[in-house]
């Protein structure tokens, strides 16, 4: 469990920082793709901890986003030439599909392919992944801003209103009900005065 979210979702925030800057940093080392990748897992390890803590709202973790993958050639993808990914992937046919927060965060989590994708300028745009599970179907491009508005949102707000509920798993050998764990049902997400999630991605994005 998680006893105080303040300083997970700081620590959340912090990953977001690191992302951002990088799309704009003149200097790219192996130290700065490294630093990155950290925050990264670090990020979404975060968010899969506070919605097991019941600290953000059951919902957020539903929302769909567009994501755009390259399907496998049906080659086999392993240790030594998962960088390979011409070799793997088709890239001449890009296929669009939805898919909720969770999934994103589970297969960054257990990612088995995890590269860094940039624009005609060089500067980052977001990020191609699969899993162990994945990695035989499809290469799946997260576009940054997808990313950073995952992060921002869950780090800057908290919940302000919330209803939970003990659910009756059954009965007892003398038919008195058997209950279950409290869990959240839904939450009030709050945000600071002001804040605006856009126009606070838009302006990381453009430096």
């Amino acid at each position: 469990m998680i006893l105080e979210s303040y300083y997970w979702k700081k620590e959340l925030y912090n990953s977001f920082l690191t992302i951002a800057k990088f799309r704009h940093s003149k200097r790219i080392t192996k130290q700065s793709h490294v630093k990155v990748e950290k925050a990264l897992m670090i990020g979404v390890y975060i968010i899969r901890k506070l919605d097991d803590a019941q600290k953000i709202p059951p919902d957020f973790l539903t929302k769909k986003e567009q994501l755009e993958f390259s399907e496998s050639k049906g080659t086999i993808v392993e240790h030594i030439n998962w960088h390979k990914i011409d070799t793997h992937y088709n890239f001449d046919k890009v296929i669009k599909t939805e898919k909720d927060w969770r999934f994103i965060v589970n297969q960054i989590i257990h990612n088995f392919s995890l590269f860094f994708s940039s624009n005609s300028s060089d500067k980052l745009n977001g990020f191609l992944f699969n899993s162990d599970k994945t990695k035989k179907q499809a290469l799946f491009f997260l576009p940054l801003e997808t990313l950073l508005t995952i992060f921002l949102t869950i780090s800057e707000g908290n919940i302000t209103h919330a209803n939970s509920h003990r659910q009756v798993i059954g009965n007892d050998n003398k038919e008195k009900s058997k209950f279950g764990e409290r869990k959240l049902t839904n939450a009030v997400y709050s945000f600071p005065d002001n804040f605006n999630i856009k126009s606070a991605i838009t302006n990381s994005l453009n430096g």
